[in-house]
């Protein structure tokens, strides 16, 4: 997988999950060639093969990320955070048809690879691939995205913290006054989970962990499996 990287945004504080979410990507994501890890400090629970970008927390969110991103030299980054865990493969198929239309499509900015709740199937622009609804054209769930665009994205929107970035659609509006475009990634056959659907692209917990909690409210059956193969006693965060 060329010029494609993996991007994720963490803390130290989530160092008890990094087995989880980190172990998932290298039993179910063998295509991925590169990672980056956003964190605020360098974490011995993280392998070598995932290059840490270590950024200060006293500095903007914009700064912090902005500065990760410079780093790296791939001009797409597949945007994730330590809770979003894969519980099973990543079919190469189904994620390069998100790949291949964000590749072919100049205006568009970036895929998300799950549908939400407020995502509708009214435009199909390609197989399996919809446009966003304008409101969450840019979140903070696994998207594919054009380095660039997010760049000019969150310059023009200098988020304070993390929040900023989809609060009251902020992120959305900066895209479309820049004309930026977004597509989401749909399979039939998707059940809906809570406010989204699952994803045939990219199979994760969208969210593993809600206020620090584990969300078995959603994704009991993924979790406790989780759970067991990385001996996490789950009680210690507690549940939903």
């Amino acid at each position: 997988m060329k010029n494609v990287a993996l991007f994720t945004w963490t803390n130290t504080e989530y160092e008890d999950v990094f087995p989880v979410y980190f172990g998932g990507i290298e039993k179910y994501f063998s295509q991925l060639e590169k990672s980056y890890v956003a964190i605020n400090a360098l974490s011995e629970v993280i392998d070598d093969q995932h290059l840490q970008l270590v950024n200060d927390e006293q500095n903007s969110y914009a700064e912090r990320i902005l500065g990760c991103l410079d780093a790296i030299e791939e001009e797409y980054i597949i945007y994730a955070q330590e809770d979003f865990m894969l519980y099973d493969k990543v079919p190469t198929r189904e994620f390069n048809k998100a790949l291949n239309f964000l590749k072919k499509n100049e205006e568009f900015s970036c895929v998300k690879l799950l549908r939400s709740g407020a995502d509708t199937l009214e435009e199909k622009l390609a197989t399996n691939i919809y446009k966003s609804c304008d409101y969450y054209s840019a979140v903070h769930q696994v998207s594919i995205w054009k380095k660039d665009h997010l760049v000019k994205i969150i310059n023009l929107l200098n988020p304070v913290q993390l929040r900023n970035f989809e609060y009251a659609g902020g992120a959305s509006r900066v895209m479309h006054q820049l004309g930026y475009q977004s597509a989401f990634y749909f399979h039939e056959s998707s059940p809906h989970r809570g406010g989204h659907f699952d994803s045939k692209a990219y199979p994760y917990i969208a969210t593993a962990l809600i206020k620090g909690k584990w969300n078995t409210a959603e994704y009991q059956k993924e979790i406790d499996q989780l759970a067991e193969e990385y001996s996490i006693d789950i009680n210690q965060r507690g549940t939903l």
